[in-house]
Parts: structure tokens; sequence; C-alpha cells
């Protein structure tokens, strides 16, 4: 694997703190054991409404953003899973 050097890509503000993995990636889109496609459901249950639709105000639905590589958040993003607490791990 080649060392990573440098990304220059479009970056995406998402100010939002305490994202954790259920709210980047729903448990109810993961029953995949593959490592790609799931960015389609990246953020959906904040990025889209019930029917499907994107919310026009959602940062990577805007067309300044959509082809965005890099996220710049909130801290404490990618926290640990919320089913973890509930499980009381």
């Amino acid at each position: 694997m080649d060392k990573f050097i440098k990304l220059s890509a479009i970056a995406a503000p998402l100010p939002m703190s305490n994202l954790d993995t259920d709210m980047i990636i729903p448990q109810k889109h993961l029953k995949t054991i593959k490592r790609t496609g799931l960015g389609i459901y990246a953020f959906s249950n904040i990025r889209y409404h019930d029917d499907g639709s994107e919310r026009e105000d959602f940062v990577l639905n805007q067309p300044a953003y959509r082809k965005a590589e890099i996220l710049v958040t909130g801290e404490n993003f990618g926290c640990g899973s919320s089913r973890n607490m509930r499980l009381g791990r």
C-alpha cells in the first residue's frame, strides 16, 4: 500500500458534535459484509425526509458539497454507538 501523502478535495462543513456511528450509517442499512456502497446511506436520518426526498438544508445535498470528500466536523465525531450504550458496553 502506498503511504498517504496529500488529498486535494472539496471539504464540507458539518459542525455537529457527538455524531455517533449510528448517525453516520444507521444500523438498518448495515445488511452487508461489503465495505463499499454504503455512502448513499451516510447520515440518512438527517439527510433525507421520511419519503426519501433530500433535505435541501443538509450540507451534502447542496450543489457546492455534493462531491465533497472531506468533512470538517464538530468534536467527538464517530463516537461510540448508542446501541453499545443501551447494551451496557
